[in-house]
C-alpha cells in the first residue's frame, strides 16, 4: 500500500508540474519576443488558429490534472483512461507542431503520460 500512495504523490506532482509547464509556455507565448523583430507569437500570427494552439496545451493539461484527481480520489478507472487519452493527445499535438511550438510542449506531455500511468486506481 505504501507504493500506491508513493505513486499517487509522484503522479500528483508530475501532473502539477505539467500544468505549471503549460502555464509557463502560455505566458511565454503571450508576452516574450519569439522573433528577431521582437514580436510575440500572437503578434506575428494574428490568426484564430494561433490562439487555439497557444491555449490548447494549458486547457488539456488542466483537464488531465482534474481527471487524474477524480481517478485517484474516487478510484475511477474511466477518469484515468480519459486522462491517459488526453495526455497522449498532447503528445500527438507536440509531435505535429514539433518544428514550431511543439518542442516546448514535449516535457509537459511526457510528464502527463507518466502521471497518468502512475495514478493509483483499481484496474479491472
Amino acid at each position: 500500500m505504501a507504493t500506491a500512495s508513493g505513486n499517487g504523490r509522484t503522479a500528483f506532482w508530475l501532473a502539477t508540474a505539467a500544468v505549471t509547464c503549460a502555464a509557463g509556455f502560455t505566458v511565454w507565448a503571450l508576452f516574450a519576443p519569439a522573433y528577431s523583430s521582437g514580436e510575440t507569437i500572437l503578434e506575428a500570427n494574428p490568426e484564430f488558429s494561433a490562439r487555439v494552439a497557444i491555449a490548447a496545451p494549458l486547457l488539456v493539461t488542466s483537464t488531465v490534472w482534474l481527471l487524474l484527481h477524480v481517478a485517484c480520489r474516487y478510484d475511477a478507472t474511466w477518469a484515468c483512461r480519459a486522462a491517459s487519452t488526453g495526455a497522449w493527445l498532447l503528445v500527438a499535438f507536440a509531435l505535429i507542431t514539433g518544428f514550431s511550438i511543439g518542442l516546448f510542449l514535449v516535457p509537459c506531455a511526457v510528464m502527463l503520460v507518466i502521471a497518468a500511468s502512475l495514478t493509483p486506481v483499481t484496474r479491472s
